[in-house]
């Protein structure tokens, strides 16, 4: 990742979160899941003025936020009664869940008009479940979950995908506005948002498959990687797994997270289970997730999604791979 280029969009953002300051009438927030992801979007809407209320298991993360201005919180329902919306961003389903429906949960701290906007990548099943109980105890929700990793989160730059009603999205446009330049309506109910996260991620995954398959065949075949990556990038073969994946962690032997294998795997089990409702078979992605397990079992799972390249290279006996020159792309 370019640092000069992470340091001039988030400059950018910064300028565009101050000439937001003063505008939105939500000004006390809650964010809950303060991971690789979610700190930065949080640190964003505190550089934008936003009163911010967190909460996550990692404490070192808290602490730093809390350093930046944040209040702690300890529970869930602490985060609600302090705020006007909750954001989440959390690993799974049963995480969204946990935190609206467990022990000192959302659900038990809502009144009128709270805003729950849960940005986690989860079951749009789900997200419909839980807006119908927050519904019926006074709130409203939206699902909007994200695309563009670690740097979009830093530099303010995510798509934000959002289902559920027009008007529930215009209260908190605003907000998601600090946290993303592109907010794409996916449709008037809660987990529609989901729906099109997983349809991005299952080609995305497929995607990275597909090229690693390729690119080892052509290295057997006695190419080099040089000619490969030149060719694919300017011909028909071309994806944005190639483009902008594969030059920051396969040619770089870099496979730190990124996006991590274990969610790549868990959102195209997703996506087979949403086409699997719709009727629709979707083979090619079954097999892509067979070769995430396969990953997850050799203990690559916390890896970024793309270290699957390193499984399927020792299968394919591509031990060891002399590194591009500096001019390739």
């Amino acid at each position: 990742r370019s640092t000069q280029g992470v340091s001039s969009a988030a400059s950018d953002v910064y300028k565009r979160q101050l000439r937001m300051r003063g505008n939105s009438g939500m000004k006390r927030l809650g964010f809950i899941g303060v991971g690789m992801m979610g700190k930065p979007m949080a640190k964003n809407l505190l550089k934008a003025g936003y009163k911010l209320t967190v909460l996550d298991l990692n404490a070192a993360a808290v602490e730093e936020l809390v350093g930046e201005g944040a209040v702690r919180a300890e529970h869930p329902v602490e985060v609600m009664s302090q705020c006007e919306a909750v954001i989440t961003m959390l690993p799974g389903s049963a995480d969204v869940e946990q935190v609206v429906f467990g022990t000192q949960g959302l659900l038990s701290g809502i009144r009128d008009e709270h805003l729950v906007i849960d940005m986690s990548t989860i079951d749009p099943m789900v997200s419909k479940r839980l807006a119908l109980e927050i519904d019926s105890a006074g709130g409203q929700m939206i699902d909007a979950p994200v695309s563009g990793g670690e740097t979009g989160a830093i530099n303010g730059t995510l798509t934000i995908m959002i289902g559920g009603p027009a008007a529930v999205l215009d209260r908190c446009r605003e907000v998601l506005s600090v946290m993303g330049n592109k907010l794409i309506h996916a449709g008037s109910e809660a987990g529609m948002g989901g729906k099109v996260k997983l349809v991005n991620n299952m080609i995305t995954g497929i995607s990275m498959i597909a090229t690693a398959e390729a690119f080892l065949t052509g290295l057997k075949a006695g190419l080099s990687m040089e000619t490969i990556v030149e060719v694919v990038g300017t011909s028909s073969g071309n994806t944005w797994v190639h483009q902008n994946h594969f030059p920051n962690t396969v040619l770089k032997n870099q496979h730190e997270p990124g996006f991590m294998l274990d969610l790549m795997y868990k959102d195209i089990g997703l996506a087979l289970a949403l086409a699997d409702d719709v009727g629709v078979p979707v083979p090619v992605a079954g097999l892509a997730r067979q070769v995430y397990q396969s990953g997850r079992t050799a203990g690559l799972g916390r890896k970024d999604f793309s270290v699957v390249w390193k499984h399927m290279a020792e299968a394919a006996g591509v031990h060891q791979l002399a590194p591009p020159s500096d001019d390739v792309e």
